[in-house]
């Protein structure tokens, strides 16, 4: 005589949690892909990382429901509210930390490479109420101290140097939105303001670069004013470095 083994129904919660905790972590990486290749405006890619963000945040609730029904029932599906629960748990463990990062130990959202006489603005930017504080020393991390962020130095004539420094600026996927020519007769100074996006979302700040002619060359020095307080908004001193370093590559013989 055989025996009837009778298995304990699966809990629909556990199933769900895996489901939306799978589904939340592809939609990221699509809207990540739209915002990276500009197929999504910031706001709508922004959009679409808060909704995988709930979407995480149901994995995991429902993951917690079905530990509860497992637990109480016997009903099978475990090792599916364990995945779900992890899904959501990887997915806003990284903008959780930055932002409790950001709590602690609010980042600076003005930097500049010249503190003394920052470049201002070609046009007043919404971020810079009168009164505002001065900008932060840019600076990058050398050998574990942080290294203020030198400005270049370009040795050609001032209409060369400012061309360069657009195409650096192009290159590193800044967009241009304003430009102060040198002006007659001394052509000592121009300016030009960009647009820079956030390397996830692209979420805009504003750089204002500006070219001085001095005896040794052209020195050019940045001005990064951040949007939003939000690291996954604004960009930062790596963006600055960057760009200097697209300038020295520019820079160099073919």
């Amino acid at each position: 005589m055989r025996r009837l083994l009778i298995e304990e129904p699966a809990s629909r919660a556990a199933m769900w949690s895996r489901r939306v905790g799978a589904f939340a972590w592809l939609s990221m990486a699509v809207a990540l892909l739209l915002a990276r290749f500009e197929r999504l405006l910031p706001y709508e890619a922004l959009a679409a990382v808060i909704a995988c963000g709930a979407l995480a945040a149901v994995a995991m609730a429902l993951a917690i429901l079905a530990f509860g029904s497992t637990w109480r029932s016997g009903a099978r599906g475990v090792p599916s509210a364990l995945t779900g629960l992890l899904l959501g748990v990887a997915l806003l463990a990284y903008p959780v930390g930055v932002s409790l990062r950001d709590l602690i130990s609010p980042p600076a959202l003005d930097l500049t490479t010249d503190p003394l006489s920052p470049p201002q603005p070609l046009t007043p930017l919404k971020q810079l109420p009168g009164g505002a504080p001065p900008p932060a020393v840019a600076s990058i991390n050398d050998a574990g101290a942080r290294r203020p962020i030198a400005p270049s130095l370009i040795d050609r004539r001032m209409d060369d140097a400012l061309t360069l420094t657009w195409r650096a600026a192009i290159l590193n996927s800044w967009h241009i939105t304003d430009v102060d020519y040198p002006r007659a007769p001394l052509y000592r100074e121009a300016r030009f303001s960009a647009t820079v996006p956030s390397p996830l979302i692209h979420w805009p700040s504003d750089a204002i670069v500006r070219l001085q002619q001095t005896e040794e060359g052209v020195r050019v020095d940045v001005r990064l004013v951040a949007r939003e307080r939000w690291s996954l908004l604004r960009g930062g001193d790596a963006d600055i470095q960057g760009f200097f370093e697209r300038i020295e590559a520019l820079l160099q013989p073919p």
